[in-house]
């Protein structure tokens, strides 16, 4: 990658000491794009992300998807790792067709087509789908006006990309209830599993950037603890805390002064995987969701759904949730509305057929109609 980046004798007051500029903006996107783990044990290895694309990229891609990742259109952290995984998923897909290492180009219009029809026999989500392909997409378009003129991008937007219905509800992230929510909560065995069901619901946080946090961005204000969060959208938000949520954090980070926010037993930053597993379990003990595991952006949704039952102002749930779009909250208060409704309408039409089921229900004593 170095011999790509600008060749110039550092000043004193540019370069830190021993290290070439070159050096420290490679070093700066090592540790911007993170660590991610090969595997979903605990057990199973981390390495760095730049490093695996290094190792699945030719020289000429890998130098493409930096310049990319570099955009100011990619300036998030959280977002540029999103898009690292994506290369990463792409890279897979190109050596399950023999293609190694992973090149631009190496992907074809039917290359696409069918990839397109695997994920629709596997039913995956369209959300996925058109996420996996915008990476793509964009991926191409970016290299094509730097450097790679004659590449062609093979995804076509109008037969490859589905239409996202913003209204569908049979696939949207559920909710759970006040009531559910607090059953959660009481299955919690430590206090650190308690930390994380209510740090992610009472601040409608997104699981990255409660990960991404560090010890030092806890700061007091006004006598009050608050947390200092890079968002979504490289958005710095210093957020208050509920007096539950900085106890149960003061008792998880101790004398720590410095390091990630979150932790493991073992003293490592906590990644989503360990989230996942624990709000799985806390679901399952308090037997929530019955079928679906209980995910991080169920207490983000749970949150957002619950301010818009306590008829707050669409505009302030849109601010503190962070959503760049005012479409997005709204969605939320659709889908809530729909299913009230739908509620509504279902047992108003019920109502003239309250006593069939009862012609089929014995009580002790009574013989069953046709018996």
């Amino acid at each position: 990658m170095t011999a790509d980046l600008p060749v110039v004798r550092p000043s004193a007051g540019l370069a830190r000491h021993g290290l070439s500029v070159a050096d420290e903006i490679i070093n700066h996107l090592r540790e911007e794009l993170g660590i991610v783990r090969l595997g979903y044990r605990p057990t199973d290895p981390k390495v760095y992300r730049l490093d695996l694309l290094a190792e699945l990229c030719d020289r000429d891609t890998f130098q493409a998807v930096m310049k990319w990742l570099s955009s100011g259109k990619r300036r998030a952290k959280t977002t540029r790792q999103g898009y690292a995984d994506d290369v990463r998923f792409w890279a897979g897909f190109a050596a399950d067709l023999g293609r190694t290492p992973f090149r631009l180009g190496s992907l074809a219009y039917e290359d696409i087509t069918s990839w397109r029809l695997l994920m629709e026999a596997r039913e995956a989500k369209d959300r996925s789908i058109a996420r996996r392909l915008s990476s793509l997409s964009s991926l191409h378009e970016h290299a094509r006006r730097r450097g790679w003129p004659d590449l062609i991008n093979p995804v076509d937007s109008e037969d490859h990309r589905p239409q996202i219905d913003r209204h569908d509800t049979s696939s949207a992230t559920p909710i759970l209830e006040k009531a559910e929510l607090q059953a959660v909560v009481e299955k919690a065995e430590t206090a650190f599993e308690a930390l994380v069901v209510l740090l992610l619901y009472i601040l409608a946080g997104r699981i990255s950037e409660m990960c991404a946090a560090n010890v030092d961005k806890r700061v007091i204000r006004g006598g009050r603890v608050h947390l200092d969060l890079n968002r979504k959208g490289s958005k710095d938000r210093i957020l208050p805390l509920s007096a539950t949520v900085a106890d149960l954090l003061e008792l998880h980070i101790a004398d720590r002064t410095e390091g990630p926010l979150l932790v493991d037993e073992d003293g490592e930053r906590i990644d989503r995987f360990a989230v996942d597993r624990i709000l799985t379990r806390l679901g399952k003990r308090a037997k929530v969701l019955p079928g679906r595991d209980l995910t991080p952006h169920v207490m983000r949704a749970s949150r957002i759904t619950h301010m818009i039952d306590d008829k707050e102002p669409l505009a302030e749930i849109q601010a503190f949730a962070d959503h760049a779009d005012p479409v997005t909250t709204i969605g939320y208060f659709t889908r809530r509305q729909a299913t009230e409704r739908n509620g509504r309408l279902v047992d108003d039409a019920d109502a003239m057929f309250a006593t069939v089921a009862a012609r089929w229900t014995t009580t002790e004593g009574d013989t069953p109609e046709g018996s």
